[in-house]
């Protein structure tokens, strides 16, 4: 098909589509012009973190096109639901009952195995959703012991714990410092309790895991605090995990293996299952956990759903926490609510999954004086004018580096100083765990990884420098103090995608070893023995979730390619104590005004129910 082979060449579809469309083709010769052009656009925008095509949208993401390609994509494409549907053919475009490479499904059209991670995601939350047997007596005397009286009513905290403990599923969403993890391990200790008093002999089986071994490290570190603060029995505390693992090491990741070791066939041996930083977490490994989970277990995510979505197709923490307008919860939790809480009752159209859904609103860690909080809060409200006065207020933990005609060169004077301690600790040869801490103390952040104002860009520019100023010796790729992200998966060494580790010489050879710090135990590995990697003095922003760092230093593309609030957001939310933002204040401000929005039906799948507007979808 001629059309597609420009689009190809115009860049507008990738190699992969173009290939799926020539392949439909090959299967059955008498398809449908109309299907290949389609099938190219649903891949492509999958390839965008789509998991859908709305058909609606069709003419939209084809509008801005050069007119030579968009003309005969107008005459192509269906412009309706009706027209869409009178192309149904139960061979390449079905309804999802049968296998077909497309599924028409309301309103929108997927690739069929997108179709159904989908429809398994929200099939299997739903099931886990409106579960739970709970004492309400039982349990407002142990939130008593565990929350203490709170100035703010209602204490979401304490509204979060009540409806985590009372669900077999649970959402808590919540920014930086509003007490997510803190939140959760009073909840555990509630959980346990109420099992213990029921049963003393039990012993339930409690996992912690998180997408990336950074994260993972985090969530144990705040567990492990957290619990430490709990005026509970050692008998309680005892069975709180406070070792956290990849989502890929908890199902069973394997070396040239396509599958999980743990799936429905074989699952997972626990009773609660807390996964953090569930933003991250893109469909296809969502429908492999919730596949994977015990037929008894009991799940709590945590994120927050103003962050980036996932690397990978969908935006599953955003869906889970898309509540409608005037959608409210069970009058059975309302009850709970009430009793427990003081949470008054709302008026509207209750939903069995709103039960399982927490926001936590309130930001303990950025104080009123905080610029971090002011700006965060300015960005994720798209307010252009908060924003500018976030920087005008004269904090004294944001600062905008406005660039300099675009060049790189004071980019990396800043980052040579914001490395100073790093770069001491190396030419020391500081303990490996003390260059690790150095290193992580400071970090620039970009939104793409190629181009001028890219991560690899100013990875390569940065080494070149520190080269000249004689801070690295470099025999190849390889020098001491060389930081590495790890950027596939390597089941057998137990590394994974997003994985940082530090080449500094072994003490006894003087060869150069890689350091990594997994869930608070120091691993080393040859350099020739790491998989994939890169090196990562500046990282994206997507690489930095799961992260904190005491100054982060977010670097804006000038053109606006790749920015984006959800972007902005996570960058500014990296940083502890310092962020600084490298760009104009008019890129920041266009930034905070683009949201990105990824078509999915998960959310009304979720929040709709199985009625005819939103149909679940085919059980396998």
């Amino acid at each position: 098909m001629q059309l597609l082979d420009e689009l190809l060449e115009l860049r507008l579809i990738r190699p992969v589509d173009l290939h799926f469309s020539r392949w439909l083709k090959q299967q059955h010769p008498s398809v449908n012009q109309s299907l290949l052009a389609l099938a190219a656009i649903v891949s492509r925008h999958l390839g965008d973190g789509h998991i859908c095509v709305r058909i609606d949208s069709l003419m939209g993401l084809i509008a801005y096109w050069p007119m030579s390609v968009r003309e005969p994509l107008r005459a192509l494409l269906p412009s309706d639901t009706a027209s869409m549907s009178a192309l149904v053919d139960e061979t390449v475009l079905g309804t999802g009952d049968e296998l077909t490479p497309l599924v028409l499904n309301q309103d929108r059209v997927y690739l069929y195995q997108y179709f159904q991670y989908e429809c398994q995601v929200a099939r299997k939350l739903l099931s886990l959703a409106g579960e739970g047997d709970v004492n309400p007596e039982q349990l407002t005397m142990h939130l008593q012991a565990l929350f203490a009286q709170s100035n703010e009513q209602p204490d979401w905290q304490k509204v979060a714990a009540t409806t985590a403990v009372a669900q077999r599923v649970s959402v808590i969403s919540g920014g930086p410092g509003t007490g997510k993890t803190t939140t959760v391990t009073r909840m555990l200790a509630i959980y346990l309790q109420s099992m213990l008093e029921h049963n003393p002999d039990v012993h339930p089986v409690i996992r912690l895991a998180a997408p990336t071994g950074k994260a993972a490290a985090r969530l144990s570190e705040s567990i492990a605090q957290a619990k430490h603060q709990l005026s509970v029995p050692e008998s309680v505390t005892s069975l709180i995990p406070d070792v956290g693992v990849t989502l890929h090491r908890l199902l069973g990741a394997r070396p040239n293996v396509h599958h999980y070791q743990y799936n429905a066939d074989n699952p997972l041996h626990l009773d609660l299952l807390v996964v953090d930083e569930a933003s991250m977490i893109d469909l296809p490994l969502m429908a492999s956990l919730l596949e994977a989970l015990p037929e008894q277990a009991r799940l709590v995510l945590i994120g927050d759903k103003e962050q980036l979505a996932s690397v990978e197709a969908g935006s599953v923490m955003g869906d889970l926490c898309a509540r409608p307008t005037g959608c409210v919860k069970t009058p059975a939790m309302q009850q709970l609510l009430l009793q427990t809480c003081g949470v008054p009752f709302e008026q509207g159209m209750p939903s069995t999954f709103a039960d399982a859904v927490s926001l936590l609103q309130r930001s303990y860690r950025f104080s009123a004086n905080s610029g971090i909080g002011a700006l965060a809060r300015a960005v994720n409200s798209g307010d252009r004018r908060a924003v500018r006065q976030a920087f005008a207020q004269g904090y004294d933990d944001i600062h905008l580096l406005p660039m300099q005609d675009d060049h790189v060169k004071p980019l990396l004077q800043h980052m040579q100083q914001g490395y100073t301690d790093y770069l001491k600790a190396v030419s020391e040869q500081q303990a490996p765990a003390s260059v690790l801490l150095a290193f992580n103390r400071f970090k620039v952040l970009c939104g793409l990884r190629r181009g001028p104002w890219g991560v690899e860009a100013i990875n390569q520019a940065f080494e070149l420098q520190l080269e000249a100023l004689q801070r690295i010796s470099r025999k190849g790729r390889w020098y001491a103090g060389r930081p590495v992200m790890i950027t596939r998966n390597e089941p057998a060494l137990n590394l994974f995608n997003g994985d940082i580790g530090v080449a500094l010489p072994d003490e006894a050879t003087g060869r150069l070893k890689v350091w990594f710090d997994l869930g608070g135990e120091l691993v080393r590995f040859s350099t020739s023995r790491l998989p994939s990697h890169e090196t990562v003095f500046a990282m994206t922003v997507h690489k930095s979730q799961g992260s904190e760092f005491d100054q982060v230093t977010l670097v804006l593309t000038p053109t606006s390619q790749g920015n984006s609030r959800e972007l902005v957001y996570t960058g500014i939310t990296r940083a502890k104590k310092q962020c600084n933002v490298w760009g104009a204040i008019e890129t920041l401000e266009k930034a905070a005004c683009s949201p990105t929005t990824r078509m999915s039906g998960l959310a009304a799948r979720l929040w709709n129910g199985p009625g005819p507007t939103a149909s679940i979808g085919p059980t396998p």
